[in-house]
């Protein structure tokens, strides 16, 4: 909390510079004139609704017949014009959504106070003073789109958006909720970036660079998403996709809304047919047994509000169960299972029993909201939720596939049981209306999460799905792989145990004038991951060819810890409206400590264990065995846009900006450089089952070491802690040295009629402080980094003149745009194998690890231009029809 006071004193003395990117919130803006065209200051504007538990707010025009009222919560507005002398003006049927401002301009002429002309028109479609681009999915078309209810299937429709590469069997579409129990985060543009908000709070898991929700959200508790996908405004540090999630806020009156969503196995086509494996010819014998068939898809949820107390406190309640079952194609349990644990037996599909891969979600997700006096009003959402998905990792086998290689899990047993025992997040905020031209914001979001990926309670002989050390170590029962046919048999071959937890903690405060409409604030995330690997008896797997047995892994069971201790953004941002241009400005610093926690490697079978402590200094330190902070990035990143309404009519508008951002990390580089990950935690041995007996053990259960020899994936290091790479400290402290990326938009969009818009775009993004792994080994010389997906479109770059050194000591080095004569912090990327030497079983050989450098590189970028139409049909739903075209 010190550090949070500090940062909300640092964000007061930058509202003390000149500030200037676009307000993230709703607005109505405009002008007002009397009927020969002069402004009219002093003009009294109101926006009432009854989305609003406030009633109405209000402003007033400046010198200029500007007004603005911002902060404004999606819904109907009547919009009421008042000065002295004229007659007033009301503005009807105003429908505002997220993250867009309405121009509404007024002319009053002379008459009498009591004297109300209504005006009836077609709430605008364009904004002319935002320079983001976004798209809203608002309750009607959520309703209405037969997708998948949850933001990534309703996402990818939007031009430009695709999705990452991740997050367990990505599903381009998700067709009705086939695809609903696994998520993928959203790229966008070439930025994998993916920013998930609830009422602007940001809330995510410590996986990855933060891309990932892990929560599945309760869709029906929210009134609509906004989608931003460009010229982001400086309150957010990333620029690919902001996905912002409004939750129903309740009302004067009682409402209930149920929906239901239910698909069965017959009501689906079968597409089984023989020869679909690849073969040139055809082959009689070649072909699959069944094909992934719906079992049934449902997806029910209901949802009340009401007055707790009218005009005083609000309150909605949203039920939703939703989930899948589907077979797996040539995936079925095992006719032939080993009757003595640890005992491999030859698999045999039981075709009478197809594998399916199940599981449901169900959430329970309240909202309170309070107006505790004429200017202060607090809000709360928490979704409270649990997954559970018994087949987790299932997959089916062809012939064909066989050939090239891989695993295959055709046997529910050796499935893992996905199961989230905690998964609860929370938004927390206060609004503080001080008058018509200043407003106080402060919020509080918390991410609390477990997710487990356990064996099935065949493995360890329980079914209570918690991860459980003691029942996994004495378990006996083996994953199987015959590398001959591709299957794994048996047993989960991943078993982990995921933790994170994130608090969020942001205040702001803004000042909006007629023509200015400023905003200052601070934001900063705390929050710790922890994750738990472990196999039963420390071995997996155990491989056989063709029931031959072949080789076996040794493990070593781990927890490793990482968290944030400090995330932190400070902005300051105007936006200023000049007759029909508005500019957009802004200026944001990016603050980030990350730290690996103290962890260990666990006593088992192969090793006696060790503790990871912290170090004396603070600083992480792998070669030392011990941990601290790893990370701490300091970065200035700007934001200019313009948007001109062409006409002053607000039905077309051109606008242009640039903008930079940070690159997202919350565990990626702290993980890359946690001492745990130093110590290799695998090793296989070459196994000849000299009794025949289909077993690596003895009656007492000991392992028949007599049976292992050396082999070429016999690692010497097995245990030991062996720093492989190491991290020039140039790339993890001080200024700019943060990945980051530049993006420019220049777009135009014109409303055709009413509620009809086209719109059209150019965007460009490049890339800096990206890093490349250099050797001693290899040669100085250049290299073209392989072609890669960004969100739809091939990329690729040249990266030039990337040195590889030849004189540097035998350990690896993550470096810099410079290179570093001393390293002191060190990664070895966990998974990764480092350099592999046969174990000291009998004539030990000596391993030579690389000593590679990651070095910042050049720039590489991406583009593509954009046409979309957007047509309003009904009242708030709408239809993209997007034509693009894409260069590298």
């Amino acid at each position: 909390m010190r550090m949070f006071a500090r940062i909300i004193l640092g964000a007061a003395l930058l509202a003390l510079l000149p500030a200037a990117a676009s307000a993230q919130t709703s607005a109505i803006a405009g002008s007002v004139k009397d009927t020969s065209g002069a402004v009219l200051p002093g003009v009294t504007v109101e926006a009432s609704s009854p989305a609003l538990i406030e009633k109405v707010r209000s402003a007033t025009t400046d010198g200029a017949g500007q007004y603005k009222i911002t902060t404004l919560r999606p819904g109907t507005y009547t919009v009421t014009f008042t000065l002295p002398g004229f007659s007033g003006v009301k503005r009807e049927n105003v429908e505002l959504t997220s993250d867009f401002t309405a121009t509404i301009n007024a002319d009053l002429k002379v008459g009498a106070v009591a004297e109300t002309i209504t005006v009836t028109a077609e709430s605008p479609v364009v904004d002319t003073q935002s320079i983001t681009t976004r798209t809203v999915m608002t309750r009607d078309v959520l309703d209405a789109i037969p997708t998948g209810r949850n933001i990534q299937a309703v996402g990818i429709m939007i031009p430009g958006t695709g999705l990452q590469v991740g997050g367990g069997n990505t599903i381009s579409r998700d067709v009705g909720g086939s695809g609903q129990l696994q998520q993928s985060p959203l790229a966008y543009k070439g930025s994998n970036d993916s920013v998930q908000t609830v009422d602007g709070m940001r809330l995510n898991n410590l996986e990855g660079t933060g891309q990932y929700s892990g929560v599945y959200w309760n869709e029906a508790s929210f009134q609509e998403f906004s989608y931003v996908t460009g010229a982001d405004s400086a309150e957010m540090g990333q620029g690919g996709v902001r996905i912002n999630m409004i939750p129903k806020d309740g009302g004067n009156t009682f409402r209930g809304q149920s929906f239901g969503n239910y698909t069965r196995g017959p009501w689906q086509a079968s597409n089984l047919r023989s020869n679909l494996t690849g073969d040139v010819q055809y082959n009689p014998a070649n072909f699959l047994t069944n094909v992934g068939v719906i079992e049934k898809i449902w997806d029910f949820s209901t949802s009340i509000g009401g007055p707790i107390k009218t005009d005083r406190a609000w309150f909605t309640v949203t039920y939703r169960n939703f989930g899948t079952n589907q077979t797996v194609a040539d995936a079925f349990a095992n006719a032939n299972p080993p009757s003595v644990p640890g005992v491999f037996t030859r698999y045999a599909p039981d075709k009478t029993r197809p594998g399916v891969n199940d599981g449901y979600v169900w959430s329970i997700a309240p909202r309170v909201t309070v107006q505790a006096s004429a200017k202060d009003k607090f809000s709360t959402y928490f979704d409270d939720q649990r997954k559970y998905r018994p087949h987790w990792g299932m997959g089916g086998i062809s012939p064909g596939a066989i050939a090239t290689g891989g695993s295959f899990l055709p046997d529910p047993e050796a499935s893992g049981y996905e199961v989230t025992p905690t998964s609860f997040v929370s938004v927390t905020k206060w609004t503080r209306t001080q008058n018509n031209r200043l407003l106080y914001e402060a919020g509080l979001a918390v991410y609390d999460q477990e997710y487990t990926e356990i064996y099935q309670p065949s493995v360890t002989g329980s079914d209570v799905f918690v991860w459980d050390p003691a029942l996994i170590a004495k378990s006996t029962v083996y994953t199987f792989v015959d590398s001959a046919t591709g299957l794994a048999t048996n047993a989960w071959y991943n078993p982990a145990d995921h933790f994170s937890k994130l608090f969020t903690e942001s205040a702001s405060v803004s000042y909006v004038t007629g023509s200015h409409s400023l905003k200052f604030g601070a934001a900063v995330s705390q929050g710790r991951r922890r994750t738990l690997q472990q196999w039963t008896g420390d071995l997996s797997a155990l491989t056989f060819n063709n029931g031959v047995s072949s080789s076996v892994t040794e493990r070593i069971a781990s927890e490793a810890r990482e968290s944030i201790k400090a995330d932190t953004g400070i902005f300051g941002q105007d936006r200023w409206t000049i007759n029909r241009a508005t500019i957009n400005a802004g200026v944001r610093l990016d603050w980030f400590i990350g730290e690996t926690g103290e962890g260990d490697l666990l006593a088992g079978r192969f090793y006696a264990g060790k503790h990871f402590g912290r170090c004396a200094d603070g600083v992480n330190n792998p070669a030392a065995g011990c941990v601290g902070r790893v990370q701490n990035w300091k970065d200035i990143s700007p934001r200019l846009g313009i948007s001109y309404d062409v006409f002053g009519n607000g039905k077309t508008a051109v606008k242009t900006s640039i903008a930079r951002y940070v690159n997202g990390d919350v565990n990626t580089t702290t993980g890359q450089n946690n001492p745990v990950g130093t110590v290799p935690t695998q090793s296989t041995y070459n196994w000849n089952d000299a009794d025949k007996n289909n077993s690596i053990f003895n009656a007492d259960g000991s392992v028949q070491s007599n049976e292992l020899t050396p082999g070429a994936l016999t690692n010497a290091n097995f245990g030991k802690g062996v720093v492989t790479t190491v991290a020039d400290p140039a790339i993890l402290n001080g200024w700019g040295v943060r990945g980051f990326n530049w993006e420019y938009a220049a777009s135009v969009q014109h409303e055709l009629m009413p509620r009809v818009s086209v719109g059209g775009g150019y965007y460009r993004r490049w890339y800096g402080n990206q890093t490349t792994l250099q050797s001693p080994r290899q040669p100085t010389r250049s290299f073209r980094r392989a072609a890669s997906n960004c969100a739809g479109y091939t990329t690729s770059s040249r990266l030039s003149s990337a040195r590889w050194t030849t004189s540097a000591p035998s350990r690896a080095t993550l470096a810099g745009s410079r290179t570093s004569p001393k390293a002191s912090t060190s990664r070895r990327p966990r998974g990764s194998a480092g350099a592999r030497t046969f174990r000291p079983a009998s004539t030990p050989r000596r391993s030579t690890p690389t000593r590679a450098t990651l070095r910042l590189s050049e720039h590489s970028s991406a583009s593509h231009r954009e046409l979309s139409v957007k047509w309003a049909i009904p009242r708030s739903c709408s239809a993209l029809r997007p034509f693009r075209t894409g260069r590298t």
